[in-house]
């Protein structure tokens, strides 16, 4: 009978010269081989740290592999988020913007469907003053998370206080933060010289057709993705473009439906 692959031996050379099954191995060893050879006196301890070394970075790519496979699944069912907000200056609004929890009612449903979490984190940089670093971590199940960075100095205002003028960076950040992460659009551009957009009229028959829509989701994603290309243009564009989350939680309804199921 052939012998198993020898880990130790196997470790002696780089890593990409090792046979699939010694890797196979070492990728699925659990805690307690490590542990029998941790108490082994025969066993250098050179050549059980570069055992540990190599099955952590197995587990790190590993992870890496499931968060983009979620993160590409998850892109189609993210909303656009309407803009709400509104910078106004003297009474006169000069921007408009997605509210944080605007934002975040429409991803949260989204985000745990695939396995994945968003938090921030606050810094206070001592090499930059005044600067606020806003953090922002977007983790999936699997171990592997990705961050987006934002820094600027404390949002002041005639109307506010400093301790409101943090505030209101810190809640800057986090939106931006989390919009740049999951890469969603608003709708507008929040650029300082845009106008509160009217939202149009909804088209005659759109609430019948929205609620089919719905009901065609109970038979999954590929049959209302098939009910949806044959829909009237302007049905399309207006839940889309005027009612985002509403799509957004009708093609989740969709792909909640197993293979086969009804």
């Amino acid at each position: 009978m052939k012998s198993a692959p020898n880990l130790l031996d196997a470790t002696e050379t780089a890593e990409e010269t090792m046979l699939p099954q010694e890797l196979a191995i070492v990728e699925s060893a659990p805690v307690t081989m490590f542990e029998r050879l941790a108490c082994d006196p025969n066993v250098p301890v050179e050549k059980l740290e570069r055992l540990i070394a190599m099955q952590e970075r197995i587990n790190a790519n590993n992870a890496r592999a499931a968060f983009n496979a979620a993160f590409a699944t998850m892109q189609s069912a993210l909303p656009e988020i309407s803009e709400r907000g509104q910078l106004t200056v003297k009474g006169t609004v000069r921007s408009t913007y997605a509210k944080l929890e605007d934002i975040q009612a429409g991803i949260k449903p989204v985000l745990e469907a695939h396995g994945f979490a968003i938090r921030h984190r606050t810094e206070w940089p001592a090499d930059k003053a005044g600067i606020i670093r806003i953090v922002g971590i977007l983790c999936h199940e699997e171990g592997h998370s990705e961050e987006s960075v934002f820094e600027a100095p404390m949002d002041r205002s005639d109307y506010r206080t400093d301790i409101q003028s943090m505030g209101s960076t810190v809640s800057y950040g986090r939106r931006y933060t989390t919009l740049d992460l999951l890469n969603i659009t608003t709708r507008g551009v929040d650029d300082d010289g845009g106008k509160p957009k009217v939202a149009p009229s909804e088209p005659a028959g759109y609430d019948v057709w929205r609620d089919g829509m719905s009901d065609t989701a109970d038979e999954g994603l590929a049959a209302l993705q098939v009910a949806f290309q044959k829909s009237k243009r302007e049905y399309r564009e207006y839940i889309t473009k005027v009612e985002p989350d509403v799509w957004g939680k009708i093609k989740l309804k969709a792909q909640a439906v197993k293979a086969g199921e009804k």
